[in-house]
């Protein structure tokens, strides 16, 4: 059975990570495991909120791109993700809640490494080198790039390809950029993060908060999905793993299999 890649994107208070946590509890009566990495620190919180905890629920939360482990956190991005590509088999599940957090991590951690400054101060650098006339921002090298997408890549491609397990990514969003013609998006939005998280997943969905009649509720659209997978068009989101993954993900069989 082929492994679940989803993407769940959108603006902050639309059930990203509410939905994430509802997924590993579908996944914890067939006793399959869920890893995930929190780089937002916000889902013990919500876990210690909720009714129980899901006993498959194995927590990580990591601030920073390369760090050893404290009481408060389990490292750095890096050595999280070591400890999880090594755990997970076939069938696991790995969530990451904001996975375009990092991006910006990795840049940070490259400018401490080369520079010995932090991220706003090596900017705040070049901007004062900047004539009033210029119209450019400030910009690392190519170079320097090329380094920062290796170290990026390396995270991704691990958790994405080498695991071979299913994955759920959560992301923000940004509005599209009219001088960027491969920035296509369906819905008129994109996923926060490096360029490419979009078209890694193979199914991809925006959600959003809306408010009628003074109730709140919340909303799912596909923005692309697998052939033969029926898309959300604005439709109201209860439980994304009961709405949508019971219909084409079963874990009894996939773990027979």
């Amino acid at each position: 059975m082929a492994c679940e890649r989803i993407l769940l994107m959108g603006a902050p208070g639309t059930g990203k990570s509410e939905q994430l946590l509802n997924i590993a509890e579908y996944l914890e009566a067939d006793g399959i495991p869920m890893y995930i990495m929190d780089l937002e620190d916000k889902l013990g919180a919500m876990l210690e909120n909720r009714d129980r905890i899901p006993s498959n629920i194995e927590l990580y939360t990591t601030f920073a791109w390369d760090e050893p482990q404290t009481s408060n956190f389990n490292g750095g991005i890096k050595q999280v993700t070591e400890i999880i590509t090594e755990k997970v088999k076939p069938g696991d599940w790995i969530g990451i809640d904001r996975v375009d957090i990092a991006w910006p991590i990795v840049q940070r951690w490259f400018t401490q490494q080369k520079y010995n400054e932090t991220l706003a101060e090596k900017m705040m650098e070049k901007s004062k080198q900047m004539t009033k006339s210029s119209m450019f921002i400030p910009r690392f090298d190519q170079g320097s790039w090329q380094v920062i997408n290796e170290q990026y890549e390396e995270f991704i491609l691990s958790i994405l390809y080498r695991s071979r397990c299913n994955i759920l990514l959560t992301t923000g969003i940004k509005g599209i950029d009219d001088n960027n013609p491969s920035d296509i998006g369906r819905l008129g939005v994109l996923p926060r993060g490096q360029k490419e998280i979009g078209h890694q997943p193979h199914s991809v969905f925006l959600l959003q908060q809306k408010k009628i009649d003074r109730k709140t509720s919340w909303r799912i659209t596909t923005d692309k999905d697998l052939k033969k997978r029926e898309y959300f068009e604005n439709d109201e989101l209860i439980d994304f793993a009961l709405q949508y993954l019971s219909l084409y993900y079963t874990p009894e069989k996939e773990r027979s299999s």
